[in-house]
């Protein structure tokens, strides 16, 4: 959309009946946005698990498909972060028991208080040492139910198909391995070497390196991943799958290919045609979306799915554990593939930005709509969001992450938060800036983790212009707008009243945003950009067609409710009263136009057909604005009263 363009091409007079509403600016950090007295959680247990940066986790454990039991050691290479480090702290349940403990290979005590265990160094380790801490542990794994929010380790029975896998999201990684559970200390790589009996499969991140055959019937699998990696990422799925793999190719020019590599249930009659069909569409999705955020992240390695029970899907970096509900619908592998780049390239570095992950990825799922469905679908699809959009209350912005229902809110993380994805894209003064701003931030943030104001910034450097009420309305503040309109026509005059309540007023007093007003005529429709700053608005514009009535955002770009529209003459008088206030002449000019009639202190801006500013003046009551200088041809005289007046006629220089 070119937003900029379409305003400047309408002959628009704007009245506003009160001043625009100040917001809070984005540099601003987000609590004080949000204001006082927000509740947090860290994703520590303890700060001295910040002593240390984790670069690489081994893990060689034994499980299996019918329980939550695990047994094994894991070891974490990492680098000291503080001057001195006189403690080592990680997180495990203390459902497990730890055999033993060495640090560099030194067996050392631990101490235990819940979920937090303690070694205290005999030495204390410098600013940049690098050390090993391995874990002999076992137990019973808190086992969850198959779903979110449950425990660690899932073992679970699917109409027979036994299966066991893992969820850590987003605070439950602790349950089944020693670990340290911070968002923006990623991982810089992992081996999972799982032992199992020899009839099962075990899915992992990366790639699977080497299977190893052992005594008593056992298997190791050996997986591998080389790239950095957040805790709540790392998984792994034992059944007695079937693997359906496949090589897509990338129709960059480069004639790449990757790995798609799916554990699916060995229980006859499951893998379908349909299911099959469903599998095959994951390569198509993986090349478009490289096409639209740069290539897929984790291309030396593969992605792919490990099929189970889970009502919906968790996706584990290059390995999504999925519910067999993505045979029929294919949107979810959509949304989970889309967490590749939103959520595992760039994680949020806080889980109040979660919106960042869950809010763009279920956006994805309508680029995967409005590119292999067509856009009446993608157009509907967009609707249905933004109809569950609708919060009265309640920040796309996480304002209670003690909350872990918060936090996944559907309504405004998953939903508002594809909404405000959608509206981001409007915005844009050309599509094409949209993504741009998107595949700048994978660029600059890929493996490592951001925030919202990054991707405020980026966005703002590929648009040209401030984002800062776009972002402090939707993202931080509450609500959204009704929008009533009232309208007239006289002759080629069209004057449109528009009035605007919000839901919670004292968050948003006004949602300032372009609307789009299509005009019906019986000569066919014609859709006009207006943009609205303030409660109530006139705008005066021209259509040489009768139009027999208007209809409000009619390709539902933004969040709002719809109010009476009605056709009321009464509109008329405002358009009068200001044109009798304001004449031009000459135009055409060779010299000079001259203006009479302004307010006090009203801003004159000439800008060429491209938006581009030429001159910017201020005047009170009669003007001269020179055209000498300008070379031959139709300028844009844009005529502007904070709060109450803006104009915009074409001029003339011959």
């Amino acid at each position: 959309m070119r937003l900029k363009l379409t305003i400047l091409s309408l002959m628009v007079l704007a009245c506003s009946a009160a001043n625009a509403h100040k917001h809070c600016n984005a540099s601003l950090c987000a609590e004080k946005r949000m204001g006082n007295g927000v509740a947090a959680k860290t994703t520590v247990a303890t700060p001295e698990e910040n002593y240390y940066d984790i670069k690489h986790v081994k893990f060689d454990i034994e499980l299996t498909n019918t329980s939550a039991y695990v047994q094994g050691n894991v070891t974490t290479t990492a680098t000291v972060s503080v001057p001195s480090m006189s403690v080592y702290a990680f997180e495990l349940n203390s459902a497990l028991t730890i055999d033993s403990f060495k640090l560099n290979n030194v067996i050392l005590p631990v101490t235990t208080t819940g979920s937090v265990r303690m070694v205290n160094l005999p030495t204390a380790l410098t600013l940049n040492t690098v050390f090993s801490a391995q874990v002999f542990y076992k137990g019973a794994a808190t086992a969850g139910n198959g779903q979110f929010f449950t425990g660690g380790l899932h073992p679970v029975n699917d109409g027979g198909f036994k299966l066991m896998y893992s969820i850590s999201d987003d605070l439950y990684a602790d349950d089944w391995w020693p670990c340290k559970q911070s968002l923006v200390d990623k991982i810089d790589s992992v081996d999972m070497w799982v032992t199992t009996d020899d009839t099962l499969k075990v899915g992992s991140n990366g790639l699977l390196k080497n299977t190893v055959t052992l005594p008593a019937n056992k298997l190791r699998y050996e997986w591998k991943t080389q790239y950095p990696i957040d805790y709540y990422l790392i998984a792994v799925a034992v059944a007695p799958y079937n693997e359906y793999s496949y090589f897509m190719h990338f129709t960059d020019g480069s004639n790449d290919s990757m790995l798609i590599q799916n554990y699916i249930y060995n229980t006859p009659g499951h893998f379908t045609p349909t299911a099959k069909a469903a599998l095959d569409s994951t390569g198509y999705i993986v090349d478009h979306f490289s096409s639209l955020f740069g290539r897929y992240p984790f291309d030396k390695e593969k992605y792919g799915h490990s099929m189970s029970k889970l009502g919906g899907g968790m996706e584990h970096q290059t390995m999504t554990t999925m519910g067999t509900v993505a045979y029929n619908v294919v949107t979810l592998i959509a949304h989970e593939l889309g967490h590749q780049w939103w959520g595992n390239n760039v994680t949020y570095g806080s889980w109040r930005d979660i919106w960042l992950s869950e809010g763009i990825t279920s956006y994805c799922e309508q680029l995967f709509v409005e590119k292999f469905r067509g856009g009446v679908a993608a157009k509907a699809y967009r609707t249905s969001i933004m109809n569950a959009s609708k919060a009265p209350t309640g920040t796309v912005y996480v304002d209670d992450t003690t909350n872990v229902y918060r936090i996944f809110n559907r309504t405004l993380t998953y939903d508002k938060g594809a909404s405000v994805t959608h509206m981001l894209r409007y915005m844009a003064p050309h599509d094409s800036l949209f993504f741009k701003g998107l595949r700048a931030y994978q660029q600059q943030y890929g493996k490592s983790v951001a925030s919202t104001a990054n991707l405020q910034q980026l966005m703002e450097q590929s648009y040209g212009f401030s984002l800062d009420t776009f972002f402090s309305q939707w993202i931080f503040r509450e609500g959204f707008p009704t929008y009533s309109a009232k309208w007239a026509q006289q002759g080629s005059l069209v004057v449109i009243q528009i009035k605007q309540i919000t839901s919670k007023p004292s968050s948003v007093q006004c949602f300032q945003m372009p609307i789009e007003i299509k005009l019906k005529t019986d000569k066919g429709d014609r859709i006009i950009t207006l943009f609205n700053n303030v409660n109530t608005q006139t705008f005066v514009t021209a259509c040489e067609d009768e139009i027999s009535s208007i209809e409000i955002d009619p390709n539902d770009h933004i969040i709002n409710n719809l109010g009476q529209i009605q056709k009321d003459a009464a509109v008329l008088g405002v358009a009068d009263n200001i044109f009798n206030k304001i004449s031009l002449s000459p135009n055409p000019t060779h010299d000079n136009w001259y203006i009479n009639g302004l307010p006090e202190h009203t801003r004159c801006t000439i800008t060429d057909v491209s938006g581009k500013t030429l001159s910017e003046q201020y005047f009170s009551g009669s003007a001269s604005i020179s055209a000498k200088e300008l070379p031959a041809g139709t300028y844009i005289l844009s005529i502007h009263k904070e709060g109450s007046l803006s104009k915009h006629i074409y001029v003339v220089k011959y």
